[in-house]
């Protein structure tokens, strides 16, 4: 498939998987607090798709909380898009924001 239509329909999934947050796991909100999708990565042959997410509380559950709704959101997927094949949903975490600060505070923590 080519490169340009995968990147329409990673943005279309970002979409419809923030939104299914949103509006489908208010519960999830007082367990995790804010739940952040900060991309997602769909396999060439439309097999998989990769779903990073992050939280500010109890990061180590979030990606087993979100894979118990995981029958809901692909037929979310499904009713939004013609697609052949349905990719399978996996869910990682996304430690990038926690990375950056820790960095910000070794850099701040040094006598220049």
């Amino acid at each position: 498939m080519n490169s340009e239509r995968l990147k329409k329909l990673e943005n279309v999934a970002q979409s419809l998987i923030s939104s299914f947050i949103l509006e489908e796991m208010q519960e999830a909100q007082t367990e995790f607090g804010l739940i952040n999708v900060s991309g997602v990565k769909l396999s060439s042959d439309l097999s998989y798709l990769d779903v990073y997410v992050s939280a500010f509380k109890n990061p180590e559950n979030l990606t087993k909380a979100l894979a118990k709704h995981n029958k809901d959101i692909q037929h979310r997927f499904h009713k939004s898009m013609v697609l052949r094949k349905i990719p399978r949903i996996r869910y990682r975490y996304d430690d990038s924001g926690e990375l950056s600060q820790s960095i910000n505070n070794t850099i701040n923590s040094l006598d220049i």
